[in-house]
């Protein structure tokens, strides 16, 4: 686990489709876009339903019924506790980032390990700030000239 003074406040900036470099856009796949305070930006792929939860967490409309990340909060409040922080600290060799959700309840924090996707949803809900590791940044940030 990550330690907190190793860890960079990023924005969500937001969900966009990312077409492969041979231009076939069949195999178009959403990333998310987070950007730190000195522009660095670091694009994560999630699957098609993490991407629209993030843009409703973007978005923020008002829904008549709770949609599974905002049941996954009101679970977790109902249990007196609360989403502190989410943070994406790992992104080994395979590419496939890691994520842990900060909760603070009245025996501590506790942390959990999440899907970045899940993770960022949740947080965007929960007006909880999103962090990634430095060393994350480091290894995986992207240069910002290839969205399409």
């Amino acid at each position: 686990m990550a330690d907190a003074a190793n860890e960079i406040e990023v924005s969500v900036v937001g969900v966009f489709e990312e077409v492969p470099a041979g231009g076939d856009r069949q195999q178009a796949h959403p990333v998310v876009m987070l950007r730190d305070t000195v522009s660095r930006e670091l694009r994560i792929p999630v699957a098609s339903c993490e991407g629209l939860a993030i843009l409703v967490g973007l978005e923020q409309p008002v829904s008549r019924r709770p949609l599974t990340h905002d049941l996954a909060l009101r679970l977790i409040e109902s249990l007196a506790a609360n989403l502190e922080r989410v943070v994406i600290d790992e992104v080994p060799d395979d590419e496939v980032y890691y994520a842990r959700l900060h909760l603070r309840a009245s025996p501590g924090e506790l942390s959990m390990e999440a899907r970045p996707g899940d993770a960022m949803a949740m947080a965007l809900r929960a007006d909880a700030p999103i962090y990634v590791t430095e060393g994350v940044l480091v290894r995986a940030a992207w240069p910002n000239d290839d969205i399409r």
